[in-house]
């Protein structure tokens, strides 16, 4: 499910011991959607392909078809699976997929499969790390209170905002804390963008939690930007306050929300993963 299309020509070329440049060429070689070559060749049928594969979402000449790939929420996030569940599936160890912006640990295995996973090799245990897993939590229950759309907006914001003060500042205490001890459990993912994405994902959901409220909202708005930067202050940053002109926060509030503008208007763009 979500896998990508190259993803899974990949795994037919390794099942059928062919050159993946190979299957391409022959999918190529018929002037119509790939879908319907890919169901002759793994004998499955185009729908069941076409509501795997959200790449493959485009293709619904049906209305039935339609109607079922409606209301799904929007998968830009383009990331390995985790590899326990990808194996257990008897699909190998390395599935690529699209996902969306709350998944970011396994809940089967608690493995961290967020931003800054490469590979397999990235992905790690989070058991025992309440500091990230109960953030997951409070993740998907600002969903269900505000909704998949504008909690994806806020998200996307948040993290470009935080990568941007990790850059800048180092970021904060509680951030640098759980970085530490992430370091200090798992050596072997010292320095990786992954171990520092988990440590920077708790202070990216209380900003989300923030951006994405109405409540918070309604004080972020000119005259009142200072009270929600104070608020920011006392309640996310451990009581550093955003400041200067070129603090991302800021930039935020003037170019985009203050503006009414929508986050991906913007030039503050979440980092790629």
């Amino acid at each position: 499910m979500d896998e990508t299309t190259r993803s899974y020509i990949r795994r037919i070329s390794a099942a059928n011991v062919l050159r993946q440049s190979g299957l391409l060429k022959i999918l190529w070689r018929e002037r119509r959607p790939w879908v319907y070559n890919l169901s002759e060749w793994t004998e499955t049928e185009p729908e069941i392909l076409m509501l795997a594969m959200p790449q493959l979402a485009g293709i619904h000449p049906e209305p039935e078809l339609r109607q079922k790939l409606t209301g799904r929420p929007v998968r830009k996030i383009h990331t390995p699976a985790c590899h326990r569940c990808a194996l257990a599936h008897g699909a190998g160890s390395y599935v690529e997929i699209y996902t969306t912006h709350e998944r970011v640990i396994c809940p089967k295995h608690s493995l961290w499969i967020g931003e800054g996973v490469a590979g397999i090799a990235d992905q790690f245990s989070v058991r025992d790390w309440p500091q990230i897993t109960m953030p997951w939590h409070h993740h998907k229950n600002l969903i269900t209170r505000h909704g998949h759309r504008q909690v994806r907006v806020g998200f996307e914001a948040a993290d470009a905002i935080n990568w941007r003060w990790h850059e800048q500042f180092l970021h904060f205490s509680a951030a640098a804390g759980i970085y530490d001890g992430l370091a200090a459990a798992l050596p072997r993912q010292a320095n990786t963008q992954a171990l520092v994405a988990a440590a920077l994902y708790p202070s990216v959901i209380m900003l989300t939690a923030a951006i994405a409220s109405p409540f918070w909202r309604r004080i972020a708005y000119p005259p009142h930007p200072e009270v929600f930067l104070e608020r920011v202050s006392h309640e996310i940053t451990d009581g550093w306050k955003p400041q200067g002109a070129s603090d991302p926060l800021r930039q935020w509030l003037e170019t985009s929300w203050a503006s009414g503008q929508p986050v991906s208007d913007t030039k503050l763009r979440p980092r790629s993963r």
